[in-house]
């Protein structure tokens, strides 16, 4: 029995009321003080995009002659200046009025400093970004850039800088992320960008592989994965593989992308279809703009950061790529008695918190990844070094700058060669008809010896860090027999060892080939419907076996029911479609069940989101005893209903990036739709395998098409629109287009363009002309 208390309970109540009301009094702080730093958005399509072109309409003394930039209704500029030079400029006062917050995150990004506005959870990744060394080389870069190059660097920066000095109000977003927007552009900015936008595809396959090294069942998984991409599809070039030794003697001395030659479409002129493949955030990663001086035009697809059309065309050419996937870098285990070279102490801003430093060493080879303590460990034991061809100046800046300027395919070629990083596959057309693909990149013989082998040892000499080969010197396809030319991640061609470890499944460039196969006339209209399409064949191919298999076996009749749809599925992820609900559930209780025993937790979880998928249970199905796939279905059978369609559970769910974030998140998303596709359909929309509704987190996110015949048969439509700044009525408009599969026209010619112009501004160095409405 207890003591009976001196104190009577009021006083004890009444300090816990003042304990409580002092918390609450600290909450309250705490959240005033964070939300002084919160800048809710505009309800969305409050905004008026057109009005807000006003902010551009004054003198910009940084200009050295009239510019004119005429918008059209969905705000693709075109701008017509007096010199390259106003060109570039201008450009940057387009990037940094419809995307500046963008800007500032990818600048951020690209440095290291996502604490600054994250906080401490961000303090880890900011330190991994700090260990990789992004911008080594872009010092030297910045140097050595040829005199064309540098202008245009140079004068879109103060394009940029001039846009943000006059213009001071801040976006929403920015004063979210804590983006005060008073640092200065450079040119080296532009390049360290430049280089996060050359990382190596399989960095994050490193870190997700080389953790699953103790899982169950390790060695097998990961010897049927390369398997898988052996057999992928090469763009071009003999089924046999060219021997890299060959092509390192003579250097010594990512997303779909269709191009058909004039003799296989209808019109007689070469036809180009692009699709490119990335995160799906608003705003959309690309903006489409178009530029005409006396000397050059262009239209296409360009990235807020980087001055120039990544993907489209000029008078003579058009030009597009995919992602090889491609290995430049080199893990490298650092054996007993390795002594570092340097080390640097990395200073990491902290929002909300105590700043921190990170040490780094350095070795003969890179720098030590592990050092950094969200890689140490994952990458493996010991120390483990980090050798990139990116560490090395390049200057994939001016290959881009001459590949817009090519007037025939040798200048366009011959435009790579001071490309380097990341690997893309390059695909060309021109006005005359003919139809070409190179592969973009420094082959790296070290990298592709040790591409499937990580870490490796760094006394190896059969890993030795050498000199790569040129672009140029790579193999190369022009006007191939077939008359068209299909990239989509795939192996651009096969060599000795690989130049890329894990190529994308076959699926799409397999479906893009048998579509462009069927048709001796293909029209751009016909390249439109490619890119919509969402025919898995890996998906049919399984499906039909899952139905084969069980065929006669006794099951329940709901099991029978759910087989039925499966085995009359046509393989096809329409936003209506109810069998590929059966397909998928199906498909996720069959991993649990055929990998239950054979394969841990977490490869299991791998092989759910790769790529391969369809791939592991079809090969597996038939030496799996009937019981254990009739249970799987058995298990997927209970909840599954006929009435469930695809759209019901893949959806498109367009947010912020700070839509992510609890509660305050909810102001930053701006729609939840049915979506059609898959990983493994050419209208990627990357799910994984399983039952549950889910978000589509990466695929298609913007569609260009061109004919070369003329100059305005282009076509464009953005996932989400060009408008970057919260609440306008272009942030998102283009999505009722996108979602029905419809293009607005992206003309080059100066008369279409004008014709098209919904405000025209007229802009000078003192006294410009103003707006034209």
């Amino acid at each position: 029995m207890s003591e009976p208390s001196d104190e009577s309970p009021r006083p004890r109540r009444r300090r816990r009321l003042l304990r409580l009301g002092a918390v609450g009094a600290l909450v309250a702080i705490a959240g005033a003080t964070i939300m002084s730093c919160v800048a809710l958005p505009p309800a969305p399509g409050t905004i008026d995009g057109v009005e807000r072109l006003d902010a551009l309409d004054h003198d910009w003394p940084g200009l050295g002659g009239e510019v004119t930039i005429s918008w059209d209704e969905r705000l693709i500029p075109s701008i017509t200046a007096e010199s390259d030079a106003d060109a570039a400029y201008a450009i940057g006062l387009v990037h940094a009025h419809l995307r500046l917050s963008q800007m500032e995150l990818f600048r951020k990004v690209s440095q290291g400093r996502l604490a600054e506005m994250a906080g401490a959870l961000a303090a880890g990744i900011d330190e991994g970004i700090r260990a990789l060394d992004l911008d080594r080389a872009t010092p030297e870069m910045a140097a050595n850039l040829p005199p064309e190059t540098r202008l245009w660097i140079e004068r879109y920066v103060a394009g940029v800088n001039d846009y943000r000095a006059t213009v001071r109000r801040r976006p929403a977003d920015a004063v979210t992320l804590g983006l005060t927007l008073d640092e200065p552009w450079t040119v080296e900015d532009v390049l360290t960008f430049g280089r996060l936008a050359s990382v190596d595809v399989h960095w994050g396959r490193w870190v997700s592989l080389l953790g699953l090294r103790d899982e169950p069942g390790y060695a097998d998984f990961i010897a049927r994965l390369w398997g898988f991409g052996d057999a992928g599809v090469p763009s071009f070039g003999p089924e046999e593989r060219t021997d890299l030794s060959i092509l390192t003697d003579l250097g010594r001395t990512g997303s779909n992308a269709v191009v058909v030659s004039k003799d296989r479409s209808a019109t007689g002129s070469a036809l180009m279809a692009t699709d490119p493949h990335l995160g799906i955030p608003v705003p959309n990663l690309w903006v489409a703009i178009g530029y005409r001086t006396p000397e050059r035009s262009a239209v296409g697809l360009t990235i807020p950061s980087l001055p120039f059309v990544l993907v489209g065309r000029n008078e003579a050419i058009g030009w597009s790529g995919t992602n090889m996937q491609a290995s430049s870098s080199v893990l490298y285990r650092l054996e007993d008695g390795w002594e570092p070279v340097s080390v640097r102490e990395e200073a990491i801003g902290v929002r909300f918190w105590f700043d921190r430093t990170a040490t780094i060493r350095e070795s003969a080879l890179g720098p030590v990844l592990t050092d950094a303590s969200l890689l140490a460990g994952r990458l493996g034991d010991g120390d483990i070094a980090f050798a990139w061809r990116g560490h090395l100046p390049s200057d994939e800046a001016s290959a881009f700058l001459r590949a817009s300027r090519a007037q025939d395919w040798e200048a366009f070629r011959e435009a790579f060669r001071t490309y380097a990083v990341s690997g893309q596959n390059m695909l060309y057309a021109d006005r005359e008809g003919a139809i070409g693909q190179i592969m973009a990149i420094e082959a790296m013989p070290a990298a592709a010896a040790a591409s499937r082998v990580a870490p490796v040892s760094a006394s190896d000499e059969a890993f030795a860090w050498t000199p790569g080969v040129a672009s140029p010197s790579l193999p190369a396809a022009f006007n191939p027999e077939a008359g068209f030319l299909v990239s989509a991640n795939n192996v651009p061609v096969r060599t000795s060892d690989p130049l890329v470890p894990q190529g994308n499944s076959n699926d799409r460039v397999e479906r893009l080939n048998e579509l462009l196969r069927s048709s001796d006339a293909v029209t751009l209209d016909d390249l439109a419907a490619l890119q919509l399409d969402v025919h898995s064949i890996a998906s049919h191919r399984t499906a039909g076996a899952i139905a084969a298999r069980l065929e006669g076996a006794g099951l329940s009749a709901d099991a029978r029911a759910l087989v039925g749809a499966i085995g009359a599925w046509d393989g096809r992820y329409d936003a209506d479609s109810t069998g590929a609900v059966a397909y998928q559930r199906a498909l996720g209780k069959l991993i649990d069940r055929l990998y239950g025993e054979r394969y841990g937790e977490r490869i299991r979880g791998t092989i759910r989101s790769g790529p391969y998928v369809h791939d592991f249970v079809r090969v597996d199905l038939d030496a799996a005893p009937v019981e254990t796939v009739a249970a799987a279905v058995e298990a997927a059978a209970p909840g599954w209903s006929r009435e469930q369609r695809w759209g019901d559970l893949h959806r498109l769910r367009l947010r912020h990036p700070i839509g992510n974030a609890p509660v305050l998140g909810r102001w930053f998303r701006f729609g939840d739709h049915a979506y059609a596709g898959s990983t493994t359909t050419v209208m990627k929309a990357a799910h994984g395998a399983g039952e549950g509704v889910h978000g589509t987190r990466f695929g298609a996110n913007a569609r260009l098409l061109m004919d070369l015949g003329g100059l305005d048969d282009n076509r464009v439509v953005l996932m989400g629109g060009q408008d970057g700044w919260l609440g306008s009525d272009r942030l998102v408009d283009q999505i009722p287009e996108w979602l029905a599969g419809r293009t607005v026209p992206l003309p080059l010619s100066a008369e279409a363009q004008a014709a098209r112009a919904v405000r025209t501004l007229r802009l000078g160095p003192r006294g410009g002309a103003g707006a034209v409405r």
